[in-house]
């Protein structure tokens, strides 16, 4: 039986010869950690840079999610201001805007355009509640300020009295 012949300095020990000059620091054999390219080789022409595409490239449908972002947070606030009567006048309005975001966004993601589907559907729910909760909240409104004038009388006509005397 023979024994293999002691391996040499800088000699790979399956027998491959090294392909070109190694890179600053590297030894022979080693491989770049994952995503570096090698010291003085530039990215290929056309590939993205790290961090997301190139300049010019068009973004990946997942992350054009715009106006589902934007329908989620018109939706969260017009949720809030619902609760408030008369006021809540502007939550309708963003509830609104916000629906109509959602339902493209809903639509565009669909069609593999844009991402965050689950997200402008969640908006387009809360834009929709908060529509439907505002005018909830000014119907009770209305009605409790017409039964309380209605009970009290007297408030209405003090309040007349100070309108003609100015």
């Amino acid at each position: 039986m023979s024994t293999p012949p002691p391996e040499q300095p800088g000699q790979d020990p399956y027998g491959r010869q090294p392909s070109g000059p190694q890179p600053y620091g590297q030894q022979p054999g080693q491989q770049q950690p994952y995503g570096q390219q090698p010291y003085g080789q530039q990215q290929p022409y056309g590939q993205p840079s790290y961090g997301g595409p190139a300049y010019g490239q068009p973004q990946p449908a997942s992350e054009k999610r715009g106006l589902a972002i934007a329908a989620l947070v018109l939706g969260i606030l017009a949720l809030l201001g619902a609760w408030i009567p008369i006021l809540n006048v502007g939550s309708i309005l963003l509830g609104i805007v916000g629906l109509i975001l959602g339902i493209v966004a809903v639509v565009k993601a669909s069609r593999g355009e844009a991402g965050g589907r689950v997200m402008a559907m969640v908006g387009a729910g809360l834009c929709a509640l908060a529509i439907v909760l505002s005018i909830v909240t000014n119907v009770i409104a209305f009605n409790a300020g017409t039964t309380f004038i209605e009970e009290n009388p007297e408030i209405l006509e003090e309040l007349e009295q100070n309108m003609e005397n100015g």
